[in-house]
């Protein structure tokens, strides 16, 4: 489940991952009504979709697509993805954020393993 604390760029990342792991189409106004990103406003959103989306279909696909006006095109459903910098940007946020947990791991163990010898020295020079 994506956090409403994480950033909104966060946020619109793994929500593009999602639907393109399911093979989902979706626009940006249906985005913007999702459970994930409620509270993004379409302008919002289709501003980073612009940042951080290949061009869905032809060349000029992801200007008209993410273009939030009368005309209604920010309404069309596609296929969205990812550019390769952005991928690669949310690849190491993630492996940066399992470095953490192992970090926290490896100290949680190398706290208990002391506190246990600590303990059985005890018990041996009782």
């Amino acid at each position: 489940m994506i956090s409403k604390k994480q950033p909104d760029v966060l946020r619109v990342v793994q929500f593009i991952l999602d639907k393109s792991t399911k093979n989902e189409a979706f626009s940006v106004q249906s985005a913007t009504k999702s459970i994930e990103l409620n509270g993004l406003t379409r302008h919002q959103l289709a501003r980073i979709m612009r940042d951080i989306c290949l061009a869905p279909e032809d060349d000029g696909s992801l200007e008209r697509y993410t273009t939030v006006n009368n005309d209604d095109f920010d309404n069309h459903s596609c296929h969205w993805q990812l550019n390769a910098n952005a991928y690669f940007n949310y690849l190491s946020y993630k492996s940066v954020e399992i470095a953490k947990r192992a970090l926290w791991i490896s100290i949680l163990a190398l706290t208990l393993t002391t506190l246990g010898l600590v303990v059985s020295g005890i018990d041996v020079l009782n």
